[in-house]
């Protein structure tokens, strides 16, 4: 697929990422800078705990991941477990920092759509940006507080 026929089909299901609520079509095409659509075998690695090169955003189209972390004397637990509709690798799009968790998919069929977000056009668009990063705060903000909740 290329990118244009990729991003497309983003737009067909962005109602089901809350990440993009309140963006038009144009603004989606506006913020995102490289996009991929990509296919998990059970037990293969999406991203890796420490990683840095890869600075996608992911959406979960198909299937489910693990998300784990790995202690200092590499002891791997796994935190949650995401599903269809789910985002994964927002935190790095925030920081700007190496991953701080390693996603596996944990399924047989599962479907991934990747994209960067662009940074270059922040001044002309920051209305589109405040959006997006309103809707990342949100939910960053209820992984929170779904962590806090399994903590108790």
């Amino acid at each position: 697929m290329r990118n244009e026929e990729i991003l497309e089909q983003l737009i067909k299901v962005k109602n089901k990422i809350n990440l993009f609520d309140d963006l038009s079509d144009y603004q989606i095409k506006i913020l995102v800078k490289e996009i991929m659509f990509k296919k998990f075998k059970k037990n293969e690695t999406i991203f890796r705990q420490g990683e840095d090169k890869n600075q996608f955003i992911y959406f979960v189209l198909a299937g489910s991941v693990k998300v784990s972390l790995t202690d200092e004397f590499g002891v791997r637990k796994t935190i949650t477990t995401v599903s269809q509709g789910s985002i994964i690798g927002e935190l790095q799009a925030i920081l700007d920092n190496k991953r701080t968790a390693s996603c596996i998919a944990s399924s047989d069929a599962n479907i991934l759509i990747g994209f960067t977000i662009n940074d270059y056009n922040l001044k002309e668009n920051g209305n589109v940006y405040a959006i997006f990063y309103k809707n990342l705060s949100r939910i960053l903000a209820l992984k929170i507080s779904d962590t806090n909740d399994k903590v108790k």
